[in-house]
């Protein structure tokens, strides 16, 4: 993990928030959470010294504090669906995303949440649908370990989505039907 990535995207957002699991503290900006082991208790102070944060600036930063994690830090969740990432990145109002498919749908995370993976060959994603934070979320595995969890961004626009499909499709097809 890339703890000067993981704080920068949190100094982007001016968010913090952390939340206690059973076997880590869970640290990211509200979209996106990383656990974060072997460290003391972090508190609105520590973050403040780890963001290197002045007394003046943190005044524009939120910080939330929850005392359990609202979605399974389990490795494996029982339900979720395996996604494959497609292999190109798209450009959408203003951001980056990775499309990620699996069971039909499409799932879209900002590029810039997989900055502080070590190494990005190693990622897997699913997609875990149980969860008390809202309408499910993107689990993302280094190897077999559990290493983030990211809130898929939603596109709502349907020529778009249509867009992606039949270039996926095309793509797919002009390649053999080979995903690779």
């Amino acid at each position: 993990m890339k703890l000067n990535k993981l704080f920068a995207l949190m100094k982007q957002r001016k968010r913090i928030v952390v939340a206690q699991g059973k076997t880590a503290q869970w640290v990211g900006d509200g979209y996106s959470l990383y656990p974060i082991y072997n460290l003391p208790k972090l508190t609105e102070r520590t973050m403040q010294t780890l963001l290197d944060v002045s007394d003046d600036a943190w005044d524009k930063f939120t910080f939330e504090e929850h005392q359990v994690l609202y979605v399974s830090e389990e490795d494996f969740d029982e339900g979720q669906t395996d996604l494959t990432p497609l292999k190109i990145t798209i450009h959408w109002k203003g951001g980056y995303f990775i499309p990620l498919v699996g069971d039909g749908r499409i799932y879209y995370i900002p590029l810039k949440y997989l900055k502080p993976f070590a190494d990005d060959g190693l990622l897997s994603y699913s997609f875990r649908n149980k969860s008390r934070a809202g309408n499910g979320v993107i689990a993302v595995n280094e190897g077999l370990l559990l290493s983030g969890i990211i809130v898929p961004e939603v596109i709502d626009d349907p020529l778009y989505t249509e867009t992606l499909y039949r270039i996926y499709d095309l793509t797919k097809r002009q390649a053999g039907g080979n995903d690779e």
